[in-house]
């Protein structure tokens, strides 16, 4: 598996929070997909519009959310939040540093891909930030973030822990 760790600046983030269970989230998020990308056209400063982040608390990640509840964003990268539309919400994403990969292949790649990632973690003698945001990058020239969903290509982006 193809592991790298990069630094991040500060992102700002424009787009719809999704709660709930697991198998809740399934079904919401490719809903909060189409109707994000129904909405692009009211945010304002989007910085590359071929770009949509899905974000997660790192803690839902090692502690399988609050009581089974997980929070998942659905995003645009903005370089201002300036006349947010109603329907979305911001989240800022402060500057990181983080061990990547990327999926790529069919549905069943997804839980192998963050199985390896987590392996490399725990060899390398890393470990993620619990009060950072974790997040998968979809860049269009790649995959579309909206369903059908039939190939798998995004950068999945782990926060670490600074060293010391």
């Amino acid at each position: 598996m193809d592991v790298r760790e990069v630094s991040r600046g500060e992102i700002k983030l424009v787009g719809l929070e999704v709660v709930g269970r697991r198998q809740e989230l399934s079904q919401r998020v490719p809903m909060a997909w189409l109707e994000l990308t129904r909405g692009l056209e009211a945010i304002r400063h989007k910085v590359d519009p071929a770009l949509f982040y899905g974000v997660s608390p790192e803690s839902d990640h090692l502690h399988g959310g609050q009581s089974g509840v997980y929070s998942y964003w659905v995003a645009t990268e903005v370089s201002a939040f300036e006349s947010v539309p109603a329907t979305m919400t911001t989240l800022l994403v402060p500057a990181q540093r983080y061990a990547v990969t990327t999926c790529k292949g069919g549905a069943e790649q997804i839980e192998p891909t963050y199985i390896g990632l987590a392996q490399w973690l725990a060899a390398s003698g890393s470990k993620t930030r619990a009060d950072a945001y974790a997040f998968e990058l979809y860049d269009v020239r790649r995959q579309r973030p909206t369903p059908p969903y039939e190939r798998f290509d995004y950068d999945i982006y782990r926060p670490l822990e600074s060293v010391a």
